[in-house]
């Protein structure tokens, strides 16, 4: 039999107490009607009602241990002390008027008042006796008040009548307090603590107890009021006095549907922990069964070492790789995909207790801004959260090392923004869009509310400040929370601190790093819009764009304007929005734009602009925003642009396009040419356009569509980033019906006039508003889309590469077909008609077309090697020099 555990519970972070010197407990918040705590539920008596009660411990006079052995009793002038003697129970005995005060028998036959334990003795009538354990009996003993250890007789209980005896206790009983805290029979979600033999012998602070199920019967609550951590706050029916149990109860449900009461560790209950806000409350009470301030510690501990408190252990019935596999989700990666995070765990294949063992060695993953999620196993960030009490930390150990997993659907992420509602019309004064999650979705989807800041077309989540979304509340008031956000990428509390530190200093604080942008000049615009009005309303960025447009600034001239703001917003020892003299200076000169040496600063990053509009196939122009027209359109020339009859902007300097064909290279080779289509409508290139793609992936993804072969109801390929339908089949062949497949082809556009879709709409949207509304020029309209102009002769075949499908070699239609020539089957048949024909009758050959390639690469022809691993774009391209044959 095992001591039950003392009634004083043992508080966070104190000492344990030593058994002989009981001190009373704070009133516990709520009580079920059947739980004992470990200070035991304390009941609202009144004064004159305590008074005839035993005088708590702290106002009993000093008693000294040596002087009660022998006790007075002990001695002969009392009754005998014989554990087994009947007669003397009596003398421990309550008066009745006393018994009356004490709350109603409990669980075995027990009252608990004021840490004290009162047992039901029955003899030949029943009375109450005060109780305490007694060590060496291994059961409870009677005491009178004023002792530290029990003198009386023992006690043992008797299940039939709910009350104790005097006699030998019972061979193989349960302590008594064992019972009044055991699990319930069969429930798989009752807090319990694991085995000795699991555990191991260090010591433990976690608690021990175990709350039963609340009877709800006696209670009513809202089914639809859900809050962050999973509580489920009950109240007692009218009529109902504290015999059925307290007021209201903090509860969980398990997951069995029955409620279990428990001790909230904070008074906000319906919003993530500021400390490890990846855990509910109720995560941590159902794995390792804490609550209360156990749940506060726990915290607080993992927050500050970064891993898991050894004291806090796995319940028994939550040992299964479910259960285990969710926490450590919660510790390694809470933004990944829960079954993606699963299948990558069992793959390792290892039992409940590995997973266990593990879980006691894993590091918390912090996140950062604008950082992925690591894998589980792999090291954590180097750059750790900020913390007001450094730590050291140590890199996460690794988990064994995942195999491959399987291919996966893509599934929403925790708090992804499918699972969410919002009106974009009510966004409030500080820029913030509330996210309501979608009915019918529970807690593990994210929390019920969100709020996010517009980024382009897209909304980022972010942390709230705090404080009322109005403007008169806030330092710097003319600030929006989402301008403040848009320069520096801070959010919630950082936010407060920007301002705080900005109103004592008046400039920028260091510890505040300005985001990066694609573009430097529209970082110093967003500064400038910012820091030129602190006490005034902000302009909007075009209001910016066009104050600062008439001179024609580099992006190092805008970076010198920055430093001379004064804290009032105006440029030093000036007023109103007059700029410095050597600003005007600069634009006089630049109206004249024959001085080809005022550009050189722009031509650097209007070359970055170019490649980075016509590789992601969408954005604006910040360099045209902020030059004069003249200006601009000279800076255009420069660059290489030119206008075509049409005016529409073209180059001649882009090295090559992509291009997915149904023709096999045997059907460019042949006749040496690739035919253009022919085009009825109004073009916008010089010649016969060709439709192609600055990008190889994009390319190459319509060629991977699998065409319909059921008969002459061809489908042309999709863009798959629009959705309208794709001019990148070009012949002037009829359409064959049973082919299954495209081929990518890269065509060498060397001193060949291209006209770039995305450039001409940055550059020069002033012609495509020119269109009427029934107009049909063929634009190019997809993204990263181009029109290259060609004669009605076509491309030859030494400027059409076949591509493999790898995207790491291509090779001249020309010598794919020389190489394909080099041997003939057994039926007279050349080997290319064979491809060919196995091509056109539906056959998924494309390998065999891949091993041309290489066999052109083995025979020491041209090939063009292209890079693994990145993304190729037109601009990639260097092809190699020709062979020369004597």
């Amino acid at each position: 039999m095992m001591r039950p555990k003392n009634p004083t519970p043992k508080l966070p972070g104190t000492p344990h107490r030593h058994p002989e010197t009981p001190h009373p407990l704070p009133i516990p918040r709520s009580e079920p009607p059947v739980v004992i705590r470990p200070g035991g539920p304390d009941i609202y008596l009144s004064d004159r009602q305590l008074a005839t009660l035993p005088p708590p411990d702290n106002q009993l006079p000093t008693v000294h241990i040596h002087d009660l052995s022998p006790s007075v009793r002990e001695s002969g002038r009392g009754p005998s002390s014989d554990p087994r003697s009947t007669e003397s129970i009596r003398h421990y005995e309550l008066p009745p008027q006393t018994r009356t005060l004490l709350p109603d028998v409990i669980t075995e036959g027990l009252r608990v008042h004021r840490g004290r334990i009162y047992a039901e003795v029955q003899y030949t009538t029943t009375g109450t006796v005060m109780v305490a354990w007694d060590e060496s009996l291994g059961t409870y003993r009677a005491m009178f008040p004023q002792e530290a250890q029990p003198s009386g007789p023992a006690l043992h209980f008797d299940p039939a009548s709910n009350t104790w005896r005097v006699g030998e206790p019972q061979k193989t009983p349960q302590t008594i307090e064992q019972q009044i805290h055991r699990p319930a029979d069969n429930t798989d979600d009752t807090p319990a603590q694991i085995p000795a033999s699991l555990a191991g012998s260090s010591s433990r602070t976690q608690s021990n107890t175990v709350t039963a199920h609340i009877d709800t019967r006696h209670y009513i609550w809202d089914n639809t009021a859900t809050n962050h951590h999973g509580y489920v706050v009950m109240h007692r029916k009218m009529r109902l006095d504290d015999s059925v149990g307290p007021l209201m109860h903090h509860a969980f449900m398990d997951d069995n549907g029955s409620f279990t009461s428990v001790e909230p560790s904070a008074p906000r209950i319906d919003q993530p922990a500021e400390l490890l806000p990846a855990w509910t409350d109720r995560d941590i009470w159902d794995l390792y069964g804490l609550q209360g301030a156990e749940i506060t510690r726990f915290r607080t501990e993992a927050d500050r070492t970064g891993r898991k408190p050894q004291w806090a252990k796995v319940r028994e019935q939550r040992l299964e790789n479910a259960y285990l596999y969710d926490e450590l989700r919660r510790w390694l990666g809470p933004e990944m995909d829960r079954d993606m995070f699963n299948r990558l765990l069992e793959h390792q294949r290892l039992t409940p207790a590995k997973w266990a063992e593990h879980l006691e060695s894993v590091t918390l993953h912090r996140s950062t801004p604008d950082t992925q999620t690591p894998l589980p196993g792999l090291p954590r960030p180097e750059t750790p959260e900020h913390h007001d009490t450094p730590t050291t930390q140590t890199p996460s150990p690794r988990l064994p090392p995942p195999a491959t997993p399987e291919t996966t659907d893509t599934t929403p992420a925790y708090g992804d923004q499918s699972y969410y509602t919002w009106d974009l019309g009510k966004t409030n004064f500080h820029g913030y869009v509330e996210m309501q999650r979608k009915p019918g979705l529970d807690d593990s989807h994210g929390p019920l509310v969100q709020v996010a800041f517009r980024d382009g077309i897209a909304l980022t989540i972010v942390k709230p400040t705090g404080y009322p979304l109005h403007k008169e509340t806030a330092l710097r008031p003319f600030w929006r929370d989402v301008d403040i956000w848009n320069l520096y990428r801070i959010e919630g509390e950082d936010i407060l601190r920007f301002r705080r530190d900005v109103a004592l200093h008046m400039k920028e604080p260091e510890w505040a790093i300005q985001r990066d942008y694609p573009s430097r000049r529209e970082q110093l615009i967003d500064y400038l819009r910012l820091w030129t009005n602190p006490d005034s309303p902000l302009k909007s960025k075009e209001q910016v764009l066009a104050r600062f447009q008439p001179y024609n600034l580099s992006t190092l001239q805008f970076a010198r304007l920055s430093k001379e703001i004064s804290p009032t917003g105006q440029f030093k020892h000036l007023i109103n929005d007059d700029v410095p003299a050597w600003v005007t200076t600069h634009q006089a000169r630049t109206r004249l734009v024959t001085n080809s040496k005022l550009f050189d600063p722009f031509l650097p990053e209007m070359n970055a602009e170019i490649i980075r509009l016509r590789n992601r196939g969408e954005g604006t122009s910040i360099l045209k925003a902020t030059l004069t027209k003249p200006f601009f359109q000279e800076l255009l020339r420069l660059c290489g642009y030119q206008r075509n009859g049409q005016d529409y902007l073209y180059r001649t300097d882009i090295p090559a396009v992509f291009k997915a064909d149904e023709r096999t290279p045997f059907d460019i080779a042949r006749p040496a040419v690739m035919v253009p289509q022919k085009v009825s409508a109004r073009v916008v290139t010089t010649e016969t356009p060709v439709s192609a793609m600055f990008s190889l992936k994009a390319a190459m993804d319509f060629a991977n569509e699998v065409k319909d072969v059921t008969g002459s109801n061809y489908t042309q390929p999709k863009d798959p980033l629009t959705g309208n339908e794709s001019h990148q089949t070009s012949s002037g062949a009829s359409t064959p019906h049973a082919q299954r497949i495209l081929f990518c082809y890269l065509l060498d556009t060397r001193n060949i006039e291209v006209v770039p879709g995305q450039e001409n709409r940055a550059y020069n949207s002033a012609r495509l508003e020119q269109s009427s509304p029934g107009d049909s020029t063929w634009f190019p309209s997809m993204r990263m889309e181009g029109h290259v102009s060609t004669s009605p002769i076509g491309f030859t075949s030494r400027r059409v590469w076949l591509v493999n499908s790898a995207m790491t070699r291509a090779a001249t239609v020309e010598d794919v077909h020389l190489q394909a020539l080099a041997h003939a089957t057994g039926s007279n048949q050349t080997r290319a008609d064979a491809i060919q024909a196995r091509t056109k009758a539906g056959a998924l050959n494309r390998n065999e077309y891949d091993a041309l390639i290489d066999e052109v690469a083995n025979a020491g022809k041209r090939i063009l090697e292209l890079p693994t691993g990145n993304a190729i774009f037109s601009n990639d391209i260097e092809f190699p020099p020709e062979i020369i044959t004597l």
